[in-house]
């Protein structure tokens, strides 16, 4: 079959040094290909693309004194349109719950706080933040959908597969945290 999948998702950082250790220190992907754009309006604009390890990539792209584009922002993306957390986020492939527990043992020994393995009946899944404040989740399917997957109803997901409160508790922060209060003040909240 041919490849249709994502080819890469575009992003933008206020800090692409600090994106790029994560990604590639955290992670472990590489650097695939990079570049500074120079737009005939001055500034500069640095762009990456970080190969996830299946062939497709996370692009950022990081402006610095280009005029008409501002100079800070919410990176997160969810907190400067007022949304919790979980709305905005990408997840990134396993192959099973064994692969997925590795990829979660690997990020806390690199010094990434994870959530515990969040069971959505379908699917497990880990989640955590990069630098930008970007929800990421790493995502194992666990079985073949049916017709009754495809209606629009409410569908019972067991949740955190935790016995600890303390632990819900974290996944919940992780997911949803609390709401950004929108800034009147004009400054995009960062």
């Amino acid at each position: 079959m041919q490849r249709t999948g994502v080819h890469h998702l575009g992003l933008a950082t206020l800090d692409i040094d600090r994106t790029v250790e994560f990604y590639t220190t955290k992670l472990g992907w590489t650097v695939a290909w990079c570049d500074i754009l120079e737009p005939s309006e001055g500034g500069k604009i640095k762009h990456v693309f970080l190969n996830t390890g299946d062939g497709s990539m996370v692009a950022f792209m990081c402006p610095e004194k280009v005029p008409g584009i501002p100079t800070e922002w919410a990176t997160d993306i969810n907190s400067a349109q007022g949304l919790p957390g979980a709305f905005y986020h990408f997840a990134f492939h396993c192959d099973d719950v064994q692969a997925l527990e590795a990829k979660r043992d690997e990020l806390v020994s690199r010094g990434v706080e994870v959530t515990p393995v969040v069971d959505h009946e379908w699917c497990r899944s880990i989640y955590f933040r990069d630098p930008n404040g970007l929800l990421l989740e790493y995502c194992a399917t666990v079985r073949e959908f049916n017709d009754a997957d495809k209606e629009m109803k409410h569908h019972d997901q067991p949740g955190p597969m935790v016995t600890d409160p303390a632990d819900a508790k974290k996944v919940f922060k992780m997911l949803m945290g609390p709401r950004p209060v929108k800034d009147n003040s004009g400054r995009t909240p960062v």
